[in-house]
């Protein structure tokens, strides 16, 4: 197509301008493309802050087109301990050299046996399924202690996925440093992180925990 000639006047050279390209229509362009490179940005920066801030117990995220809610954490009573009725570690220990049994031989023996240096935590959740299916594979569910990740020990579900608009309560536990106290709990590897403490046992009880190399 040809272009048109302007000329300028006061001078023999002549400008090749398209028709309708004026300077205000390249403004015009530039600010809706800015728009929306803003609108984008704002949009994968949503993403990246709903998934990246971790909530806390208590707190509803939404995954799968519903609902995730941890309701409680704790540390787990250790088996062993329960076994021996609880009683203070030397007392146990004595009870069971006299019986010909000292204790690390004994906690191996025992097929639940915590391992050595470990403690079990539980994490209690609430799902809620939206108008579709909900899925939560048991094999996606994660715990973050300083970096590391620990996969279930076991879980308490009753199915791996919701019927729509059904709720389930469940509960997931992992086997993690004797030491640890907080940690991060990821439904999912897309799922929103959720921070739990796993300082104390049930309803804020010193937990029952043992190393058995003590």
């Amino acid at each position: 197509m040809a272009v048109p000639s302007v000329t300028i006047e006061g001078s023999s050279r002549s400008s090749d301008i398209p028709t309708g390209l004026s300077d205000g229509g390249h403004r015009g362009w530039l600010f809706v493309g800015a728009a929306l490179l803003g609108v984008v940005a704002l949009g994968v920066w949503g993403l990246t802050a709903d998934r990246g801030t971790p909530a806390t117990v208590g707190t509803a995220i939404s995954h799968d087109g519903g609902s995730v809610m941890a309701i409680g954490a704790w540390t787990i009573d250790d088996p062993m301990l329960a076994m021996m009725g609880g009683g203070g570690d030397e007392e146990n220990a004595d009870q069971f050299a006299q019986a010909g049994m000292p204790m690390a031989p004994m906690s191996q023996m025992m097929s639940d046996a915590v391992p050595e240096g470990m403690k079990r935590v539980a994490v209690e959740l609430d799902l809620v399924a939206g108008d579709t299916v909900m899925r939560f594979p048991g094999s996606g569910m994660t715990l973050d202690v300083d970096g590391k990740v620990y996969r279930p020990y076991s879980t308490l579900l009753a199915d791996e996925q919701l019927q729509p608009n059904s709720q389930l309560t469940a509960v997931v536990t992992f086997e993690v440093p004797i030491e640890v106290e907080a940690a991060t709990f990821h439904l999912g590897p897309d799922a929103k992180p959720i921070d739990v403490d796993v300082s104390m046992g049930p309803d804020g009880q010193e937990p029952a925990t043992h190393d058995h190399d003590e």
